[in-house]
C-alpha cells in the first residue's frame, strides 16, 4: 500500500506541475499586413488580442516580409495574416515551414485571394476564391454556426451573429486537401454556403481561415465582439492552448 501511495503522490505532483507550467506558458502572437489598407486593421486586431482577459498573451504587428524568416517565426506560436497583396514565394515556403513543424495559422478574408499569386500559401489554408468569380458587393449579413458541429473555436459564440457592410466569396476548395468546416452564412447568391470559416491540419500545424474581416474602416476587430471572440478562439487553438 505504502508503494502504490507513493506512486500516486508522485503521479498527482507531476501532473499539477505540467498544468502549472501549462497555465504559465506565453502565447506569442505575430499579426502580419502590410500597409496598404490593411496595417492599421491588423495593428488594432494586435492590441485586441494582447489586450484579452488572459494575462499570459503577447501580440506583435509587422509589415514588411523581413519577419517572416525563419528565426524569426519560431518566436512565435501563431501567425495571423490579414493580408491583401503577395507574399514572397521564399515567405510562403517559411511559413509553410512553421506551420508543419508544429505551428499555428490563423488567415482572414483577403489572404485567400488567387489573384495574389501565392498558390503555395492558399493549398496550405485549403481553399480560394477567384475574383472573376464575383464577390459579393458589401452589405450586412449573418455568420452561422454549421448545425451540429461543435469546436473550441466556437466556444461561446452564438449561432449566428452579424457583421456589417462586408463581402462574401465563391471559394474553392483545393481536391484531396480535407478541411473541417466550421462557418456558414446566411447569404445565397454564391450558392451554398459552408465556406465562411474552417479549420485543417498540415504536418504538426493547425490552420484557420475565416472569411469576416471588411471594411477595416469601420474598425471590425474592435467593434464586433463577437467576431473578436471567435478570431481569439481560433488563434488559441491554432497555437494549442
Amino acid at each position: 500500500m505504502k508503494t502504490h501511495s507513493a506512486f500516486w503522490l508522485v503521479a498527482i505532483f507531476f501532473l499539477f506541475n505540467c498544468n502549472l507550467l501549462t497555465a504559465q506558458r506565453t502565447l506569442n502572437i505575430l499579426v502580419y499586413a502590410e500597409g496598404y489598407r490593411y496595417g492599421k486593421a491588423a495593428f488594432e486586431l494586435a492590441e485586441m488580442l494582447e489586450a484579452g482577459p488572459a494575462d499570459n498573451v503577447t501580440a506583435e504587428f509587422v509589415n514588411t516580409e523581413h519577419a517572416l524568416k525563419p528565426e524569426t517565426l519560431a518566436e512565435y506560436d501563431v501567425l495571423v495574416l490579414f493580408n491583401h497583396n503577395d507574399i514572397s514565394s521564399v515567405h510562403e515556403k517559411n511559413i509553410t515551414g512553421f506551420v508543419s513543424g508544429g505551428k499555428g495559422l490563423v488567415a482572414l478574408h483577403h489572404v485567400i485571394n488567387k489573384a495574389n499569386d501565392n498558390p503555395e500559401l492558399i493549398r496550405l489554408i485549403g481553399g480560394y476564391y477567384l475574383v472573376e468569380d464575383g464577390m459579393l458587393a458589401h452589405r450586412d449579413y449573418n455568420i452561422v454556426r454549421l448545425p451540429g458541429v461543435e469546436h473550441p473555436i466556437l466556444e461561446g459564440i452564438p449561432d449566428k451573429f452579424m457583421i456589417k457592410n462586408d463581402q462574401d466569396f465563391k471559394i474553392r476548395f483545393h481536391p484531396g486537401q480535407s478541411v473541417n468546416r466550421l462557418l456558414s452564412n446566411d447569404l445565397k447568391e454564391n450558392g451554398p454556403q459552408e465556406d465562411s470559416g474552417w479549420t485543417r491540419t498540415k504536418g504538426a500545424g493547425r490552420v484557420v481561415f475565416l472569411s469576416p474581416g471588411d471594411p477595416v474602416e469601420e474598425r471590425p476587430f474592435i467593434v464586433n465582439k463577437v467576431l473578436a471572440a471567435l478570431i481569439t478562439n481560433a488563434v488559441r487553438w491554432a497555437a494549442g492552448f
